[in-house]
């Protein structure tokens, strides 16, 4: 019985101290200083990190005056510890996981009239 105390309240402890999965996306630009929109929401500028909670479609823009707009639809595919039954393991790992997606933009400039 003393036993399966101290196996739960290890348990307990452990979930306690856990860290927990961070996942984002660094997003550059050539030149810097480009406007980044992500799924429609304005972000800020390059070099940006930006925090993402699903592996999916997303949407960005990339904006800056005298340059041309480019719009891109990246895919962020999860890592295959993230899957069942491991992720489960991982949520309750006592340090931090990062996963870190970088994108990079080059603008053209745009031609004047």
């Amino acid at each position: 019985m003393k036993r399966r105390g101290l196996l739960v309240g290890l348990f307990l402890a452990l979930i306690l101290s856990s860290g927990c999965i961070r996942s984002r996306v660094v997003v550059t630009s050539d030149p810097t200083g480009a406007d980044v929109t992500m799924n429609n929401a304005y972000r800020g500028r390059t070099p940006i990190t930006i925090p993402f909670a699903w592996y999916w479609y997303y949407d960005f823009k990339i904006e800056k005056e005298g340059y041309r707009p480019v719009t891109a639809r990246e895919r962020f595919h999860a890592p295959p510890w993230f899957y069942m039954p491991l992720d489960l393991v991982m949520e309750v790992m006592p340090f931090r996981i990062s996963d870190v997606h970088y994108c990079h933009y080059s603008l053209t400039q745009a031609e004047t009239e």
